[in-house]
């Protein structure tokens, strides 16, 4: 008797959630902080799978205020981002110790629905990631640049994609490109003495409950703008997993929506329980250093309408006068509001 499979079932192996991966492949040194659970190349330099568990308590993707109702987009980004990691190894032999320097990404979430928890589908924390390599560039025979494009499902739904432009460099080429900027040798994240203090700002107003999760401080509202400083907590394991020579894109990321956030609060009276995240645009120009202050400038893109349900905005980090970083956001209201925050009175927060 013989047994024929059908050709999907050969090309789509069937992905683990029963654990995680080595966290070496996925460059975390907290256990903990690993979510990739299962790897699959189905063609070199080609399309790949790989399965991922959203985490079911954390104390920093769980903390926004949509939790436990709704899983965090950026934690879906996390998961892809480490997906893609464990890429260079398995998927394209990336030696050990390539550095890998992301230069543009971008998250788009097509159906905010489909990250809303199901408490009777046991399978509501399980991502399947589909990805697929859209650029590749060789030099000397080892990829030194490639783009991924990865498609995110939960649950069977289409939850949206993530791509991902990402330079490869071996550790000594990585050490010259960090000193082209800098006249001294950066220092890692675990060994600056300081340690930041608890922000101004109340939680609520980034989207938070815990204040050691919110990354801005002495924020100055404008007309559509908003101006304020990145709190970088060096010794937050969430945020700083392993030690750093430079701010982790991740973090600039979440200090974009929270500056989205807050901005959509002054400006519209919009409570961050009720304002999702749906897209999220990165360019990084240059490394965002630990030892010097960052401003995060917020501003609002020309005609928004509340009435529509959608803002977007520009997030701009920028470091001794130079731009490090320019962010596109994309927010949704997840339910309308009623009373002021459509009236033309507006609260104010700061």
């Amino acid at each position: 008797m013989s047994v024929h499979e059908h050709p999907e079932a050969v090309l789509r192996p069937e992905l683990s959630f029963d654990r995680t991966v080595s966290r070496r492949l996925v460059h975390r040194f907290g256990l903990e902080e690993v979510f990739l659970t299962d790897f699959q190349s189905l063609e070199k330099d080609g399309p790949f799978l790989a399965a991922a568990r959203l985490p079911r308590a954390h104390a920093y993707y769980g903390d926004h205020l949509g939790h436990p109702r709704a899983h965090d987009p950026l934690a879906v980004f996390e998961c892809v981002r480490q997906a893609l990691l464990c890429a260079t190894h398995l998927h394209h032999d990336a030696p050990t110790g390539t550095k890998a320097i992301t230069a543009e990404c971008r998250l788009e979430i097509t159906d905010p629905a489909a990250l809303l928890l199901r408490a009777e589908d046991e399978r509501g924390y399980d991502l399947e990631l589909r990805g697929r390599v859209d650029l590749a560039k060789h030099h000397e025979g080892v990829l030194s640049r490639v783009v991924h494009a990865v498609e995110v499902q939960l649950c069977g739904a289409k939850v949206g994609t993530v791509t991902v432009d990402t330079a490869l460099r071996p550790p000594a080429v990585y050490e010259k490109i960090r000193l082209k900027d800098r006249s001294t040798t950066p220092p890692m994240s675990d060994q600056l003495r300081h340690r930041e203090g608890p922000s101004d700002l109340p939680a609520h107003l980034a989207g938070r409950r815990d204040a050691d999760n919110v990354v801005l401080t002495r924020a100055e509202p404008g007309e559509g703008t908003l101006r304020a400083l990145l709190r970088i907590p060096v010794d937050h394991t969430g945020m700083f997993d392993h030690p750093q020579d430079h701010l982790p894109g991740p973090v600039m990321m979440e200090a974009a929506r929270q500056a989205g956030l807050l901005l959509l609060t002054e400006e519209f009276g919009r409570t961050p329980a009720k304002t999702q995240l749906v897209s999220l645009t990165a360019g990084y120009r240059r490394f965002a250093e630990l030892d010097s202050p960052i401003t995060v400038h917020a501003e609002l893109a020309p005609g928004a309408d509340p009435r529509e349900g959608t803002y977007e905005l520009t997030v701009e980090f920028r470091q001794e006068d130079a731009a490090v970083a320019r962010m596109e956001l994309r927010f949704a209201a997840t339910e309308r509001q009623s009373g002021k925050a459509h009236s033309g009175e507006v609260p104010r927060a700061l």
